[in-house]
């Protein structure tokens, strides 16, 4: 740009040394400074473009540098100071008396310059809106693109905890059952090989049904459609007469309609961790599993009737949480396990209440409520 201005002003032979020196520095403090403070470097120029008009010279060689820096000042957010810049130039331009509007023809010479500048100024405009348009999609863009990442990252960490819950449910259930019948085998090995072989049996199969469950667990990782249906509360009477070493009673009341399918599954395993939990914890070999249906939820309470393993450090009712530990060491396991979070978890993710505590007749006692309307029939 400099080479041009100062090509144009030998050309002209109008423009003297100084002159020449006003056009390369026009150049050289738009390098600097435009696109670091356009408002400055816009401001500036303006005010050596006057003092070069005041000696005499025409505008036409210095106009490149004028046209750059308005526009670029207008369309990056100098808009004010690139207006005011073109304004000042051109009614310095009128006041330093280089333009005599009463000679023939001169008004309209005048007019056709205020038309460049408004048209230079216009166009800096629509640079910037549009500009500002892009930069604004990039924004749109970059937020959708965010929220996209967050909600993969919230499904994803949704699908881990439903596994960990799935197979922390399957796992523990069927290893309490096959460390029961193991311990019944050991104690009985050589008194009674009936039992020892019925204990073995029991192992066998409380294995094979978990490794069934692990399957289909696993399975909807590879295939969204899984193979075997997954457990339900149809299958409660399965499950209470497969539990070992604990005589369950289960009793269901209003249930006259199908259950939401998650509301099913849920409830099923919440039965079967508080079984569980009974087994592992409890000295008690009775149990009671109560189902009742409202018109709005679905209650399920398990009880048992005996001393927990180990005296908890903290007793009575308390509403399980997430990482309780006081309800954990209350139902006579050890501080930090999950049978009980995982109930929590449960619950939770479809509405739902629990609240465990010892009973005080004795044992310790789950109630949990679940809102009918948490799941898909």
């Amino acid at each position: 740009m400099a080479v041009v201005q100062v090509a144009a002003g030998l050309i002209s032979h109008t423009v003297g040394p100084l002159g020449l020196l006003f056009l390369l520095a026009g150049p050289l403090l738009l390098g600097l400074t435009l696109r670091k403070r356009p408002a400055l470097a816009v401001t500036a120029l303006g005010a050596l473009t006057l003092i070069y008009l005041s000696f005499g010279y025409h505008i036409g060689p210095a106009l490149p540098s004028a046209v750059v820096a308005v526009a670029y000042a207008v369309s990056h957010g100098a808009r004010l100071a690139g207006w005011l810049t073109l304004a000042g130039v051109y009614l310095g331009w009128l006041a330093l008396g280089f333009t005599d509007l009463r000679v023939q023809g001169t008004l309209w010479q005048e007019l056709r310059w205020a038309g460049l500048a408004l048209l230079i100024g216009g166009f800096a405009e629509l640079v910037d809106n549009r500009r500002q348009r892009v930069a604004a999609f990039r924004q749109l863009y970059a937020e959708e693109r965010l929220r996209r990442e967050e909600e993969r990252g919230r499904r994803e960490e949704q699908e881990r905890l439903r596994m960990a819950r799935e197979l922390h449910d399957v796992l523990a259930h069927s290893l309490s059952l096959i460390a029961v019948r193991a311990s019944v085998a050991l104690e009985l090995m050589e008194s009674n090989p009936e039992e020892v072989r019925k204990a073995l049996v029991a192992i066998k199969e409380a294995s094979k049904g978990g490794l069934d469950e692990v399957r289909t667990v696993l399975s909807g990782l590879r295939d969204p459609a899984p193979r075997s249906p997954a457990p339900s509360l149809d299958r409660l009477d399965e499950l209470v007469s497969e539990t070992p070493g604990l005589a369950v009673t289960l009793t269901r009341t209003g249930i006259n309609s199908p259950l939401p399918s998650a509301v099913s599954l849920a409830g099923y395993r919440i039965v079967q961790e508080a079984l569980t939990n009974v087994i592992r914890h409890s000295r008690s070999r009775r149990a009671v599993v109560h189902l009742h249906q409202t018109s709005h939820l679905l209650l399920i309470g398990v009880s048992d009737f005996g001393p927990a393993h180990s005296r908890p450090a903290t007793s009575g009712p308390a509403t399980s949480g997430p990482g309780d530990a006081g309800t954990a060491a209350a139902a006579g396991g050890s501080v930090g396990g999950s049978g009980l979070i995982g109930i929590d978890e449960r619950a939770a993710a479809l509405g739902g209440v629990v609240q465990a505590g010892p009973d005080p007749a004795g044992g310790f006692t789950v109630h949990v409520a679940l809102p009918l309307t948490g799941g898909v029939r």
